[in-house]
């Protein structure tokens, strides 16, 4: 894992044990290059040889997304996915025909995430903790 230590103390930090599972977990996080569904970090899991139930990865995620170490992703689709938390304040570019998922960094002057949240505090009352903004269209591989 890339960043192993940070990722590993914080965990320690919040209580948490550091499981063969968790580690391989933060391990497949970390080098996934999209985020990760419940599914498919079962699966990947599997192909490291782990015998984890899927019950056992949802604990697993939950708590180290209660934990602030992963991020929940939710792309309207129903399907909860995960990346490592540290990754980042970043959007997402979703493929509307082969599901691909990149990341994409907004330049400082579109990213007015601050600004917005105070103006919908002293305006509607609401104390956003967390947005998503999402953009949904054909990658170009798709699009060949």
């Amino acid at each position: 894992m890339d960043d192993s230590t940070g990722t590993i103390n914080k965990l320690r930090a919040n209580g948490g044990r550091v499981t063969p599972v968790r580690r391989a977990l933060l391990q497949i996080l970390s080098s996934n290059k999209q985020p990760g569904s419940p599914r498919q970090l079962l699966a990947q899991l599997k192909k490291k040889g782990f015998d984890a139930n899927k019950t056992t990865v949802y604990r697993q995620l939950e708590m180290m997304h209660g934990a602030g170490i992963i991020s929940e992703i939710n792309l309207s689709d129903g399907v909860k996915r995960y990346e490592l938390a540290d990754s980042g304040h970043h959007h997402h570019l979703i493929c509307l025909r082969c599901a691909r998922i990149d990341d994409v960094v907004l330049p400082a002057g579109l990213e007015p995430r601050v600004e917005i949240a105070k103006m919908i505090k002293r305006v509607k009352k609401f104390a956003v903790e967390r947005h998503s903004l999402e953009f949904f269209g054909v990658c170009a591989r798709c699009r060949e």
